[in-house]
């Protein structure tokens, strides 16, 4: 190894460009004085001392007085140590790199586990203030009263808000008006579920018997979000009476899931009526973010008036909408087909 590796090497390991230069110095010279260590160094002679009472309190040389100030180095085996331990980290850090680099890469997919379950509920508050389109959440009644005042700041912001209030036989008294859009009662324990805007999830389980079992889960995902979508949907929703429905027969009328959507509509175009809708969306496939408003000119939906069948939550369900400009066909959240992949509906008038 030449000189300028060597001192490049001791700079890697903690010493200054006039350190390094130094040491490699009186290495090579023996004991010299502070004057000739400079002479044959780089190191200026204003900053010979200061360097060598640097060395000297790290342990690379001592110094002593002749006349004047000389130095001579001690023992090496402490600083062969520590280039041993630096090569060693060096080493390690280009078997990390390469097995990092071969690793495969997950990419924006975020899932969480979460202890203690309080961090979940205080996720969950931050979830429903960032909400601008829709809140799906699953609670008891002591949790929401906890969270009524946030869920009401969503519903003045024009969020649609579902919830399925479980784990009692019959519904205390509770004020909905103004803090949901909907609501259903599920008698039986539920665990805690909010899915806000088709991406935030915070979920943990049913009361376990000891605490240390507690745990949350977070997840921050469009396409993971969507299984606790269909969980909601499946288990917390559609089976369950409504007991609360702010949109009564009034227009505008909102919705955020196609098939209800559909539902509230095609007994209307069956009847001959025309329904006029604002949809809020994007292009699928290509994310570039679409509102028109059209007239209802088809339906596709394989599920009857009272609910969808299970089966039915894989089925097409399109709205076909005709625009003064061109006609579009709109699907719900997930649409492989349609034109567009909307977020919201908003039925305007009926004729």
């Amino acid at each position: 190894m030449d000189t300028e590796t060597l001192r490049t090497t001791l700079e890697d390991i903690g010493l200054t460009q006039y350190e390094a230069d130094a040491y490699v110095t009186v290495l090579e010279v023996g004991s010299a004085s502070a004057t000739e260590i400079a002479d044959a160094s780089d190191v200026p002679q204003a900053r010979i001392y200061d360097v060598l009472r640097n060395l000297e309190g790290s342990g690379y040389v001592e110094t002593y007085e002749k006349g004047s100030l000389h130095a001579r180095a001690r023992d090496p085996e402490e600083v062969i140590e520590q280039l041993d331990a630096y090569a060693d980290t060096v080493t390690e850090a280009g078997s990390e790199l390469r097995e990092r680099w071969e690793k495969p890469t997950v990419e924006n997919h975020q899932v969480s586990i979460i202890r203690p379950v309080s961090t979940i509920y205080d996720r969950a508050a931050e979830q429903i203030d960032d909400a601008e389109n829709e809140i799906e959440v699953a609670l008891t009644p002591a949790q929401f009263r906890e969270f009524r005042e946030s869920l009401a700041a969503a519903v003045g912001r024009g969020v649609v808000v579902k919830a399925t209030l479980s784990g009692v036989e019959e519904l205390p008294d509770l004020d909905f008006d103004g803090a949901v859009t909907e609501v259903r009662h599920r008698r039986l324990p539920t665990p805690f579920l909010l899915l806000a805007d088709r991406m935030s999830v915070s979920f943990t389980p049913e009361e376990t018997l000891h605490p240390r079992q507690e745990y949350g889960l977070l997840v921050n995902d469009y396409s993971l979000s969507r299984m606790f979508d269909w969980y909601f949907q499946t288990a917390f929703w559609e089976p369950w009476p409504q007991v609360f429905d702010a949109r009564e027969d009034t227009l505008p009328r909102t919705f955020t899931n196609i098939r209800e959507c559909i539902r509230d509509i095609r007994p209307l175009i069956d009847e001959g009526c025309e329904v006029v809708m604002t949809v809020h969306g994007q292009v699928r496939g290509e994310g570039v973010e679409r509102q028109f408003t059209g007239r209802v000119d088809d339906i596709t939906y394989t599920a009857g008036e009272d609910g969808p069948a299970l089966a039915t939550f894989t089925d097409e369900a399109t709205v076909t909408l005709e625009t003064p400009d061109e006609t579009y066909t709109v699907g719900g959240w997930g649409a492989m087909l349609e034109d567009i992949e909307a977020r919201r509906f908003v039925v305007e008038t009926v004729d």
